[in-house]
């Protein structure tokens, strides 16, 4: 059902309302996102993730760019080629 959404500000905002997809987007980052992010988005050996400052853009777009196409220069895997973009989705909203 999510696959044929289109991706813009206006349905990741919606689903990261959802619980359900809150709930998937959760256990997505902790299984790929905790070693450099930290437990609580802390972060680690990657940029903390609760504060205000986003190196590379803090709007849902920028986020959902950021986890799809990676930044190869600072160690952010491109998670567009591993995970289906339904996943790349409910890790935004869950970010």
């Amino acid at each position: 059902a999510m696959e044929s959404g289109a991706i813009n500000e206006e349905t990741l905002a919606a689903l990261s309302k959802d619980e359900a997809t809150l709930a998937a987007g959760e256990a997505l980052y902790r299984t790929n996102c905790v070693a450099c992010h930290g437990d609580l988005g802390e972060g680690k050996i990657g940029p903390n993730l609760t504060d205000d400052a986003w190196i590379h853009g803090g709007s849902l777009m920028a986020i959902h760019q950021t986890i799809e196409k990676g930044v190869p220069e600072k160690g952010m895997l491109a998670w567009g080629k591993t995970l289906p973009p339904d996943d790349v989705k409910r890790l935004t909203a869950f970010v």
